[in-house]
């Protein structure tokens, strides 16, 4: 019997569409979408008021006048294209091959588009498919800009929600030094037992936090003086087992046992949201270098603007450096803003206490150092951004799959890589395993490195489920997408 190979028209079960009325692949493309591409349209309107104004035909700024025009009839005709776009979508229209916009991928894209989907239209096609599709052809319209072309119309959205998370950033910042010396420091009243128990509980937290971001609880994260590390060994596992009841396959356990008997590995992040999340995958990727469990940890991030928060390079960096600049008090000079120099979102961030200040600046000394030292390496491919479930990883990206294969361990972020992992279909939620659902990416015969996921649940996509753990399906329908589960899931070679 002939094995059929999936595409990313034929997933190994049936696809999520969009024109599944009361799905929640339906109320995305009926309802999210547009809010998102109506958002873009009022960023660049933003972004083109803040133009500067030169009226004087006389002066020394009639080259600079043009330039500033010339971007300003650019940002008008990305907003008609866009809405163009948002045109097309919410009418359902057939789906169209992207433009040549001089990006390396756009064969690629262009191939899956003509190979599966070009007699498909916004509803009819594979819901993954369509909703990369939307991110790549908004991405190729400014990219086919000269003014705009380095412009994120996210940006502005990302930096405004990490300054409402600087409070959460500030305690994080006081706690994880303690979390440190007390992660590695044996005492002689400590036992070998007694502080890698203090270790599990602590990497359950950092997991926790680098899994629900923002959401977190840090009340669950004890100052640790000398009675709060015994306080912390006396209630830590009942604390855990509060914070992870709506973790609905929880693998943390399985992790630790691996984890713990690392010494200086590679680990890496697929990382998901930029912002607090990401401080969040930072906290706990210094965790695991200062207690050597890894010795080298690699970040990949997106290479274009995509899913509106997931984090591209420029925000890796700039987390960095705001981290840095606020931490110095000279939050005013930060103007870090899509190569623009006119959105200012960080400027009115101010720590006045000098404690809190020197937390992170000790925290952001300590991570520049890493990256100085090629501890922490950031990456980027194509593959990220690409139509394709990440079952096809082996064939489409032999460079980035032969690279993780180094890894001791990949750790994928968020709700898109879970989708992509599992290839986004109508799997049995309790009846399909994890592995099963991950496909090649667990064959035996490759010795892949161990996969973790950490994932909040915002899809109709989910695999590895014990039926005692799924909530009432009358109190809360939309238990699958509303953000409030998790899961915790690992696959290793044992």
């Amino acid at each position: 019997m002939e094995i059929i190979k999936p595409t990313p028209k034929n997933p190994p079960r049936p696809a999520l569409l969009s024109s599944d009325e009361g799905s929640f692949a339906y109320t995305s493309a009926a309802y999210r979408w547009p809010v998102i591409i109506t958002k873009i349209i009022d960023d660049v309107y933003k972004t083109r008021h803040l133009l500067p104004i030169l009226k004087n035909e006389n002066d020394n700024n009639h080259s600079k006048r043009m330039e500033i025009e010339e971007k300003n009839r650019e940002g008008k005709e990305i907003m008609d294209s866009i809405a163009g776009l948002k045109y097309q979508m919410q009418r359902g229209k057939k789906l169209i091959p992207i433009e040549d916009d001089g990006e390396s991928d756009i064969d690629n894209w262009n191939y899956v588009f003509h190979k599966y989907f070009e007699r498909e239209n916004w509803y009819s096609a594979a819901w993954l498919f369509t909703e990369c599709y939307l991110y790549r052809r908004i991405r190729s319209i400014f990219a086919k800009t000269k003014h705009w072309h380095d412009y994120d119309p996210f940006f502005r959205q990302k930096s405004e929600s990490f300054k409402a998370s600087i409070n959460s950033v500030i305690e994080i910042s006081k706690r994880i030094d303690q979390l440190i010396i007390t992660a590695t420091t044996a005492t002689m009243a400590t036992s070998t037992s007694t502080l890698l128990d203090q270790q599990r509980i602590i990497f359950h937290e950092l997991v926790l936090i680098s899994l629900w971001g923002n959401a977190t609880d840090l009340s669950l994260l004890p100052n640790l003086n000398h009675e709060d590390i015994k306080k912390l060994q006396n209630t830590g596992d009942k604390l855990l087992k509060e914070s992870e009841k709506n973790i609905l396959a929880n693998d943390l356990d399985k992790v630790w046992n691996v984890i713990s008997k690392y010494r200086k590995t590679r680990i890496d992040f697929i990382l998901d949201n930029a912002g607090f999340e990401l401080f969040g995958d930072l906290i706990l990727a210094d965790w695991l270098i200062q207690t050597e469990y890894a010795s080298e940890i690699h970040f990949h991030v997106k290479s274009i603007p995509w899913f509106v928060s997931d984090t591209t390079i420029f925000d890796f960096n700039w987390l960095l450096k705001t981290l840095n600049d606020i931490s110095d008090n000279n939050s005013d000079n930060i103007n870090d803003n899509n190569s623009d120099k006119n959105i200012k979102n960080i400027k009115n961030i101010k720590i006045d206490n000098i404690s809190d200040a020197n937390s992170i600046k000790k925290l952001i000394n300590r991570w520049q150092i890493y990256i100085k030292k090629n501890q922490w390496i950031i990456e980027t491919h194509h593959f990220w951004t690409s139509p394709y479930s990440y079952w096809h990883m082996s064939e489409q990206a032999p460079d980035l799959y032969l690279n993780l294969s180094k890894s001791s361990l990949i750790i994928y972020k968020g709700d898109l890589n879970y989708r992509k992992l599992v290839y986004d279909c109508k799997w049995s939620i309790t009846n399909t395993s994890f592995k099963e659902a991950i496909g090649p990416l667990a064959s035996e015969k490759d010795s892949s490195p161990p996969l973790l996921a950490l994932r909040t649940c915002k899809a109709e996509v989910l695999v590895g489920i014990d039926e005692s753990r799924i909530p009432s399906f009358d109190d809360e329908k939309d238990w699958m997408y509303s953000g409030k589960y998790a899961v915790i899931q690992f696959h290793h070679h044992h």
